[in-house]
């Protein structure tokens, strides 16, 4: 949590109704590369003793749900986007909570989950980890973040095993995309 908060993360109230022990922290971005977009960033952190696929599955939907509610300001979808990072903690997971995390996740609508598993114990930490293209604009950055999470830049975070040429062909076009906006901005107003 304090690598988290020294990179600009505020604490903040999780319902324990929705979500029983959860800590969460959470942080708001704007970036001109984002498309002119906010994107709010929510951590979620829970220990349980066991975890199962389902309950990975279960965890992921009440935290993107929670953090959906609570962001604020414009709806979801409208120049701004929900990015949630649950992370289970457990030294107990069997294989389908393995396999889960490591899974690509669902798209939602102005909404990322990537939940991470963590084992303390065996110092395992799965969470997928290949390029998605929903997205895009956000992969370095939620990469990023998932190393603040487990503390090593050598992590095995979103964007790391294959797949880097969308994110490279992505910041090729972005710059093309700037200057067309930027030209029909002055053929508008000189016409």
């Amino acid at each position: 949590m304090a690598r988290l908060q020294a990179a600009g993360y505020k604490a903040v109230e999780v319902d324990q109704s929705v979500l029983p022990g959860a800590r969460a922290v959470r942080r708001s971005d704007f970036r001109l590369t984002w498309f002119l977009t906010r994107l709010h960033t929510f951590v979620v952190f829970l220990a349980v003793d066991h975890a199962t696929g389902q309950d990975l599955a279960t965890i992921t939907d009440l935290a993107a749900e929670w953090a959906k509610r609570v962001k604020g300001g414009l709806p979801v979808g409208f120049q701004n986007s929900v990015a949630v990072i649950p992370v289970i903690v457990c030294s107990n997971a069997d294989e389908p909570a393995r396999l889960g995390a490591l899974a690509k996740p669902r798209k939602r609508f102005g909404m990322m989950t990537f939940p991470m598993l963590v084992d303390p114990v065996r110092l395992f930490v799965a969470t997928y980890s290949r390029t998605v293209a929903w997205g895009i604009a956000y992969i370095d950055f939620i990469a990023e973040q998932q190393r603040l999470v487990v503390g090593a830049q050598d992590a095995p975070v979103l964007g790391t095993q294959g797949g880097r040429g969308l994110v490279w062909l992505y910041r090729l076009i972005l710059p093309v995309l700037g200057l067309l906006v930027v030209a029909g901005v002055l053929a508008y107003a000189l016409v």
